[in-house]
């Protein structure tokens, strides 16, 4: 057998709302907002530039189940660049996007080809004559907790065979909610040559020869999704795998660790953070971290937790190279902030906010969507958006005296 080479992306997560930066000045949430749809382009800018058999993408396209017009026809658009170049699309959906949900039936061109509810086997030839077969499942609805792998057959001869799964591999720990569960074993006893992974949005690599791979999502999406995000090259022959990681991101989020030691004013407070702005090379989301803070009046301390150190650097963004936006600031643990930790009282809220079930977060936040004055004003939480909220929460926490 020759060589094949196809990308593999997955949680494109186009549209997504960025639920809590919508207070952003309009310019700078305008590219948020925009960056999944940017950075997919990247993605078929390098499909075009590398000239690939074809792309798989392991699910998750959209951020909601009842996608937005806009997003469906921006992917459209990218598709059809596909089509002119010849790409074929190998699609499956996932928990965000499942069949189920709302979309407009628009027509695809006869490149893209949508794996249906059932597991199935799609077959294709390269222009080079390789014989590939693309074996995959879309969800029909948002939760699948079964096991799906046994469905999955063994490997033809004589033809690549790749794996699609949208799914939770047992050893990875994520916040994100277990669907469609299986164990590296699973996978390795069909003897595929590569699996296609998706749902879990950090970059792994859980074997190789063959490769079981988690690209993870193309574009970051909050502050617990920092560094590069992007998609994968694959070459493959009957002996060898190579990998080579593409950064597609539009922007990315970053945590910028600043030390304090020996300040003694809130000017130099502001300097050093400048200082560490400018060094930073792309745009990007920052959150500042602050260090060795033992030398800092009481009273500095005071003006940066009341938002005037935030405040001042986000009116200063535009002077920077590039979009750096700092987002938040929050102090390094130290060891103050751990004995306050030891507080029975703040250990038991911890402990309850790590534990917390879907079940418990919808119990506690009914009163909010149950009013008649306020539900209205209120948009669906996330599995996503639960994190960030606990995070959060956990900072003040921490933070509070």
């Amino acid at each position: 057998m020759g060589k094949i080479r196809f990308i593999h992306v997955a949680d494109l997560h186009l549209d997504s709302p960025f639920i809590g930066l919508k207070h952003l000045p309009q310019d700078v949430f305008e590219r948020i907002y925009n960056s999944t749809f940017a950075s997919f382009e990247k993605v078929v800018d390098e499909a075009v530039r590398r000239q690939i058999d074809f792309m798989v993408i392991s699910g998750d396209l959209f951020d909601e189940e009842d996608r937005s017009i806009r997003a469906q026809a921006k992917l459209l658009k990218q598709f059809n660049r596909l089509h002119s170049h010849n790409i074929p699309v190998y699609v499956v959906h996932g928990n965000h996007d499942h069949l189920g949900g709302y979309r407009l039936e628009l027509d695809m061109p006869d490149n893209i080809h949508i794996f249906k509810e059932e597991t199935e086997v799609k077959q294709l030839t390269t222009k080079s004559g390789e014989s590939v077969d693309l074996v995959g499942f879309s969800y029909g609805k948002r939760h699948i907790e079964e096991r799906r792998i046994e469905e999955y057959p063994e490997r033809s001869q004589g033809r690549y065979t790749i794996g699609i799964l949208h799914g939770s591999e047992g050893s990875v720990h994520s916040s994100h909610a277990v669907y469609a569960p299986f164990v590296l074993n699973d996978l390795l006893e069909k003897n595929y040559h590569y699996w296609a992974l998706g749902h879990i949005h950090e970059r792994q690599i859980l074997h190789k020869e063959p490769f079981i791979v988690y690209p993870g999502n193309i574009q970051g999406r909050h502050r617990k999704e920092t560094g590069e995000k992007g998609c994968y090259e694959v070459v493959l022959d009957h002996q060898h795998t190579e990998l080579t990681f593409i950064p597609t991101h539009d922007l990315i989020w970053k945590t910028c660790h600043v030390s304090l030691s020996g300040v003694l004013r809130f000017g130099e407070v502001y300097q050093r953070i400048q200082n560490a702005l400018e060094s930073l090379k792309g745009d990007m989301f920052i959150e500042i971290v602050l260090t060795d803070d033992g030398s800092l009046p009481h009273n500095m301390k005071g003006k940066i937790e009341n938002g005037d150190l935030l405040e001042a650097l986000q009116s200063e963004y535009e002077t920077q190279a590039g979009m750096k936006w700092v987002h938040s600031i929050k102090w390094s643990p130290s060891q103050s902030t751990r004995e306050k930790e030891q507080d029975p009282f703040k250990l038991e809220v911890m402990s309850t906010l790590v534990n917390m079930t879907e079940e418990e977060w919808k119990e506690a936040l009914a009163e909010l969507y149950e009013h008649s004055s306020i539900y209205r004003f209120l948009e669906r939480i996330e599995e996503d958006d639960r994190v960030i909220l606990m995070e959060a929460t956990k900072q003040l926490i921490q933070n509070k005296s």
